[in-house]
């Protein structure tokens, strides 16, 4: 783990050096030490700053420590677009290694609160952040992380949504970067016969959603078959 953790802190190093963002020199920690903690933390520790924290004390990766809520305002203060552009980059590197041309889309909620407590929420206000998470059959209150990935689930795209808005419009606004020929599939919330031709006719990209059992346009027993399997 000591080596990964190396990496993504000279990764991190060179990708900051190579945009022109430079740490002022008075900071105990500087801006690439400060992302290799986050990164380390949401790929080893399930999103635990806290722990990870503890971790680098413990093993002493990194001599100058901050405490734990100076650390979390310097998180704070790194803007999204950077790293926005640490995961195009990484994207960009999960699509060179993968031969397959085929992607899975889907969502999944980001629940700030329970939905009967959202009138005591601080952080987020209006009806748009009520959503209805399906698989676990409830209402919350929230976001809804939508996200391309490969079929070996390596992530390619995602978009960040209030909880209420639908698969299919937030896939609409994706940039969906991918190859000619590719293939997505998604669940029946992404059918719309009208975006999937004009995927197929302007990017050449198919987009195969499971059919509901009123759809017009039923896929070939091939095709459930395949879907089945990757829903697995």
């Amino acid at each position: 783990m000591e080596l990964k953790i190396i990496f993504i802190y000279c990764f991190c190093s060179d990708f900051l050096h190579s945009i022109g963002i430079k740490s002022d020199p008075q900071c105990k920690m500087n801006r690439a030490e400060v992302m290799t903690i986050a990164i380390t933390a949401a790929l080893f520790y399930g999103g635990n700053f806290s722990l990870t924290r503890k971790v680098f004390i413990w093993k002493r990766l990194i001599q100058n420590m901050l405490s734990e809520s100076r650390l979390n305002r310097q998180l704070h203060h790194i803007e999204f677009s950077i790293w926005e552009a640490v995961f195009r980059l990484i994207s960009k590197a999960f699509q060179q290694s993968e031969n397959s041309f085929e992607y899975l889309i889907d969502s999944m909620p980001i629940e700030v609160c329970a939905n009967y407590r959202s009138y005591r929420c601080k952080l987020l206000k209006g009806k748009q952040f009520i959503g209805f998470c399906k698989a676990k059959k409830k209402f919350y209150y929230g976001f809804k992380l939508h996200l391309l990935t490969t079929t070996n689930g390596m992530p390619i795209e995602f978009l960040i949504t209030p909880a209420s808005v639908a698969d299919i419009t937030a896939f609409k606004m994706m940039e969906i970067d991918l190859l000619k020929n590719s293939t997505i599939y998604g669940d029946k919330a992404y059918n719309d016969y009208s975006f999937e031709d004009c995927l197929k006719e302007i990017c050449e990209i198919q987009l195969i959603p499971d059919r509901k059992v009123n759809s017009k346009r039923q896929h070939s027993s091939c095709v459930q078959y395949i879907q089945t399997r990757l829903a697995t």
